[in-house]
């Protein structure tokens, strides 16, 4: 089953009683994020419904330290020739 703009949501439950978040998503790009992430634990991840072999709403538990703001954010990868150029002009302000 594939949802429609309109339909599309990402909800976050917390319960109090276990310090767990239950998250339930039907948007594609939370989804794709949520499934790479290498710190969630596959095994805890309910397909609700799939469209052409691809899951199009899922839900899973998280322990509450792993919700920070941080949590949606990707890290940033930078190229050796960036990092240099950034230590150059930290040198370059230095002098």
């Amino acid at each position: 089953m594939k949802y429609s703009k309109e339909e599309q949501e990402t909800n976050f439950i917390y319960e109090a009683a276990t310090d767990q978040w239950t998250i339930y998503s039907s948007v594609p790009s939370h989804i794709k994020s949520f499934m790479k992430n290498p710190i969630l634990n596959k095994e805890n991840f309910k397909v609700l419904t799939e469209h052409e072999g691809k899951p199009t709403g899922i839900e899973f538990k998280v322990e509450n330290a792993f919700v920070t703001k941080n949590f949606f954010k990707k890290k940033r990868t930078i190229s050796e020739e960036h990092k240099q150029a950034l230590r150059k002009g930290r040198l370059e302000k230095r002098a």
